[in-house]
């Protein structure tokens, strides 16, 4: 089980690197737009997350915290906010 929790915890780093690090980033300089960045990134999470599509309730269970990760990172400027919230999300849902 603990190694579940460290794997878990991993994860989220790492999409949120990749997502809103990498990803939003390079869609905030192409677009010039937060709004833009953020939906398309939020979109592109959602799509990755696939496999958990079994009820149509998942997408809004994946979608709302990712945009809320997008959010949480413009306003921060710091990629540790949403890789906090993202993992507590993780772990109490």
């Amino acid at each position: 089980m603990p190694y579940i929790t460290v794997f878990m915890g991993l994860a989220g780093i790492f999409e949120e690197l990749l997502f809103r690090g990498i990803i939003q980033n390079l869609l905030y300089m192409f677009f010039d737009m937060e709004w833009l960045a953020i939906t398309i990134t939020s979109l592109l999470f959602l799509a990755f997350h696939f496999s958990y599509f079994k009820k149509p309730i998942m997408y809004i269970n994946i979608a709302i915290p990712s945009f809320v990760f997008g959010v949480l990172y413009f306003a921060t400027d710091n990629l540790i906010t949403p890789i906090l919230v993202h993992s507590f999300q993780t772990k109490v849902a």
